[in-house]
C-alpha cells in the first residue's frame, strides 16, 4: 500500500493553495459539518478522529459541540496540519493534530468514533486502509464521513472544467474505477464492497443534495478560485498550461451561473456514510 503520490502531492505547492485557501473552502463546505457530526455527537469521554483533517475544521466542530471529548486530527498534509494546530492554538481547543497516513497510522487508544470530510478518497489500498482504521475503533465503534458523488452529478467542479475544455491539451481522461481521487467513492456499491471487506458492518450510504455557494464575491474571483482548486486546476497543471489560457471562458461561464448578488451556487452530490466496527 504505497501512498506517496499522494502524501507528495499534498505537501507540494497543493497543500500550500489550500492553506491559502483554508477559509473560503471551509465556508463552501460548511453544509457538511452539521450533517456530518450532529448524528453520532460524542459523548463525554469519548475519543473521536477525524480523517484527512485539513486545515482541522471538522475537528474544531467537534471540540466545539461535545463536552470533554477528545479530538485527533490526521492528514498526510504538513502545511494543513500546522495550520491547524494554529487555529486549535487561537481558541485554546486542545485538539491534538497529528501528521500521518491513515493508511497505516493508529491511536494509542481504540477510539469511539472516525469522522472525516472528504478525506477518505484518496488511499492506494482503500481495502487495507480501511482495515487498518476499523483496528483502531473499539467494538461497535462508528464511522461516519461524507464522499463526493461522481464528478457528472457535481455541476461546482464541473461547469468550470468544462466551460475551459476547448482550450486544454486534450480532454481530461477519466480515472480509471478505484483510482484514488475526490471522486473516487462515487459509486455507493464501491464504497459499500470496501467498507464489508475491510470489516465494517451495519453500513449506510445516504444521498445528499445541495447547493454549494463558490468562494468569491464577482465571477472573476470564482474563477480565480476554480482555476487553482478541483478537476480544472488538476488539468491545468498536469498539462501545464498557464491559468490566464482558460480564464476569460471560466469567467464568462460563471457569469451566466451567478445570481443577482454575483455570487455562484451550483450543484453539488455526495454521499453520507455510515458504519460500525
Amino acid at each position: 500500500m504505497d501512498n506517496t503520490s499522494q502524501i507528495e502531492y499534498w505537501n507540494g505547492p497543493a497543500g500550500r493553495k489550500w492553506v491559502r485557501d483554508a477559509d473560503r473552502m471551509d465556508v463552501m463546505l460548511s453544509p457538511f459539518v452539521d450533517v456530518i457530526i450532529s448524528p453520532v455527537l460524542p459523548g463525554p469521554g469519548q475519543a473521536v478522529i477525524d480523517i484527512g483533517c485539513g486545515a482541522g475544521a471538522l475537528s474544531l466542530n467537534v471540540a466545539a459541540s461535545a463536552v470533554n471529548v477528545s479530538v485527533t486530527g490526521v492528514d498526510v498534509s504538513a502545511p494543513l496540519i500546522e495550520l491547524a494546530k494554529q487555529r486549535s492554538a487561537a481558541v485554546g481547543a486542545g485538539i491534538e493534530f497529528v501528521v500521518a497516513d491513515a493508511a497505516v497510522w493508529r491511536p494509542a487508544q481504540p477510539v469511539d468514533l472516525v469522522i472525516s470530510r472528504f478525506g477518505v478518497m484518496f488511499f492506494a489500498d482503500p481495502v487495507a486502509a480501511f482495515a487498518n482504521i476499523r483496528a483502531g475503533v473499539k467494538p461497535k465503534g462508528r464511522l461516519r464521513f461524507a464522499c463526493w458523488r461522481p464528478l457528472a452529478e457535481n455541476t461546482w467542479a464541473l461547469a468550470p472544467l468544462q466551460a475551459a475544455m476547448h482550450l486544454l491539451n486534450t480532454p481530461p481522461a477519466p480515472p480509471q474505477p478505484g483510482t484514488p481521487g475526490p471522486f473516487a467513492f462515487g459509486a455507493a456499491d464501491y464504497v459499500t464492497r470496501i467498507l464489508t471487506e475491510s470489516g465494517w458492518s451495519n453500513i449506510s450510504i445516504t444521498p445528499w443534495d445541495g447547493d454549494l455557494v463558490l468562494p468569491g464575491a464577482s465571477a472573476e474571483d470564482t474563477a480565480e478560485f476554480m482555476l487553482e482548486m478541483g478537476p480544472l486546476s488538476r488539468a491545468i497543471t498536469e498539462q501545464g498550461i498557464d491559468p490566464d489560457v482558460v480564464k476569460g471562458a471560466v469567467v464568462a461561464r460563471l457569469k451566466e451561473l451567478a445570481g443577482e448578488d454575483g455570487r455562484t451556487r451550483l450543484k453539488a452530490a455526495a454521499w453520507i456514510v455510515e458504519a460500525e466496527a
